[in-house]
């Protein structure tokens, strides 16, 4: 199988850097994050079309928001290759007009002008507050200042498409929804409707996590992702929930 890490919007492979679970795994990079713009708009559709035929199957995908939306996408558009997903501070659909702000945002003011909106979003104030700097909050503020404002809009724009609300029930892959209970950008309720909708999902509420969870709790994150690939081996056929299955049915 394949550990595939789908990193949030403005993010790159750099933010899995103190996330002990992604030695080994694939950290893969959205058009415009890492690596250069796309040459047209992109969608939900065509983000997880490229991850599906980027890497060989079975996937196991671990994304956090934007990431985790495609994680999504991925699993409803090529089931055959996609084994489990853990999806982070995220849920079955956005609010389009609220996505398409963010992308004019960007666009009109530049980076610098949405800077500390993002950051506010992303982090608790004590993370924000601590000096020296986060060292999470120290690469956001300078990998966002980087950045190419049309790069940010185009993500937002993307995200304005996501709504699988009305096709949850589709999913029958073991799904890990993690949530932070101080994420100011994707409210618990969202992670809820999201566990709750797919047919073999699970919630891991993680105290005190802000959105960008990986970024400023490296560790309890990573933890995360060792407990659902270790409960995706034990549902797997020959693991120990699979044996106990297959003893059931004889």
């Amino acid at each position: 199988m394949t550990v595939v890490f789908l990193p949030p919007i403005g993010n790159d492979a750099g933010s899995w850097e103190s996330v002990s679970a992604a030695a080994g795994a694939v950290k893969h990079q959205f058009p415009g994050f890492g690596r250069p713009r796309a040459p047209s708009q992109p969608t939900m559709a065509s983000l997880a079309d490229e991850v599906a035929a980027s890497y060989g199957p079975p996937l196991d995908l671990i994304g956090v928001s934007m990431g985790g939306m495609v994680g999504q996408h991925v699993a409803l558009r090529h089931p055959e290759v996609v084994r489990s997903l853990l999806v982070a501070c995220t849920g079955a659909a956005t609010d389009p007009e609220v996505m398409r702000a963010r992308a004019q945002a960007a666009e009109e003011g530049g980076m610098a002008a949405v800077l500390e909106e993002t950051l506010a979003r992303w982090f608790t104030a004590r993370a924000r507050a601590q000096r020296p700097e986060h060292p999470g909050v120290r690469y956001a503020r300078r990998t966002l200042l980087a950045l190419d404002p049309r790069c940010f809009a185009d993500g937002w724009r993307a995200l304005a498409g996501h709504d699988v609300r009305a096709r949850l029930g589709e999913l029958a892959l073991p799904v890990t929804v993690l949530a932070g209970s101080a994420d100011a950008a994707s409210p618990l309720a969202r992670a809820q409707e999201l566990a709750g909708g797919v047919r073999n999902g699970r919630l891991v509420v993680i105290d005190g996590a802000p959105h960008m969870v990986h970024l400023e709790c490296p560790e309890r994150f990573s933890e995360a992702v060792r407990n659902h690939l270790r409960w995706v081996r034990e549902l797997a056929p020959g693991g120990r929930e699979g044996e106990a299955a297959e003893s059931g049915r004889r």
